[in-house]
């Protein structure tokens, strides 16, 4: 199960994910994630991972993408900051 909550207030677009991020329900975060660009496409996004207990592969990469065209993290916890730390990494290397 995965629960996206935006709140369109203030200077960025910010979205909580709270729940597994699985290829099943990625797709819904790519949805909400091309929605806001398109309304609103200088305003910064932040993503809060914080209640995210689970990513798999194909989460990663849309992860990686949105990483890619500017989207910023803010993870909780020993999982979540691994894997922005990984995806950083990664970033930096392409840059």
């Amino acid at each position: 199960m995965l629960r996206i909550s935006v709140h369109d207030k203030g200077e960025s677009t910010r979205f909580n994910i709270e729940g597994k991020l699985t290829a099943a329900v990625a797709s819904e975060l790519e949805g909400c994630w091309h929605a806001a660009q398109e309304r609103q496409p200088l305003k910064p996004l932040v993503v809060e991972l914080a209640a995210v207990s689970f990513v798999d592969s194909e989460s990663r990469e849309l992860l990686t993408r949105m990483r890619r065209c500017g989207v910023r993290f803010v993870p909780t916890g020993c999982l979540m900051e691994a894997i922005v730390d990984q995806i950083e990494s990664e970033v930096a290397k392409s840059v």
